[in-house]
């Protein structure tokens, strides 16, 4: 496992896609102090103090389909959510036991034919800052937690459980006990229900509707 520390990038993504390019192996990755062009899902920007979170992106090689690329990152959020006492948000976020979000992760897909050739696993977790102005359902481990936390204890702790569980056999089995989202009442763009499980590729069944994609609301 190698870490490559940076001070302030434009993007841990675009600094790992790059390295990933150059034949980088499985579980390169590139940590931030600060990221000036930080992105999360759906084109939102991905917004933290310098130097007070983590703000990475892991390079993972696995020999699987492209098929299974959507459930590698279902199995690094629940590796991730338990080593840290978390839960998982579907698809990807990482929340406290009343829904308040620590962070979340970004995958970008490269393939070689009907394979994976890389996945560029982004993650940005708020582990010491305290304060969120305008962002009311956001806090930190160290909120949590009741103190400053050790960094880079954390990031070992991460990077331990993202290797470990990205594409391990019962992930998500893992994702199912660390569920947040799961018997709640949701909303994923116009399907509105109770979500009742996780099907196997990765979908969410909501009112018995099968979702593939999507941000959970309600």
């Amino acid at each position: 496992m190698q870490v490559q520390r940076r001070g302030e990038v434009a993007s841990t993504q675009v600094e790992a896609r790059a390295l990933a390019e150059a034949g980088a192996p499985h579980g390169t990755t590139v940590v931030a102090d600060a990221q000036t062009q930080g992105r999360g899902r759906l084109g939102r920007r991905w917004a933290a103090s310098p130097g007070e979170n983590l703000l990475l992106s892991i390079i993972l090689r696995p020999p699987v389909p492209v098929r299974e690329a959507p459930l590698l990152t279902l199995g690094a959020a629940a590796g991730v959510a338990t080593a840290l006492d978390l839960l998982v948000k579907w698809p990807n976020d990482l929340v406290d036991t009343d829904g308040h979000k620590l962070g979340g992760f970004l995958a970008e897909l490269e393939t070689a034919g009907d394979r994976v050739a890389y996945v560029i696993l982004g993650l940005g977790l708020n582990v010491n800052q305290f304060d969120f102005p305008g962002l009311p359902n956001a806090t930190s481990l160290r909120r949590l937690r009741g103190g400053p936390q050790d960094r880079e204890a954390v990031l070992d702790d991460v990077l331990r459980a993202i290797l470990a569980w990205s594409a391990h056999p019962g992930r998500l089995d893992l994702w199912r006990e660390r569920a947040h989202t799961l018997g709640r009442h949701v909303r994923v763009g116009e399907v509105e229900g109770l979500a009742t499980s996780l099907r196997d590729d990765g979908a969410l069944i909501v009112g018995g509707v099968a979702i593939l994609t999507g941000e959970v609301g309600g």
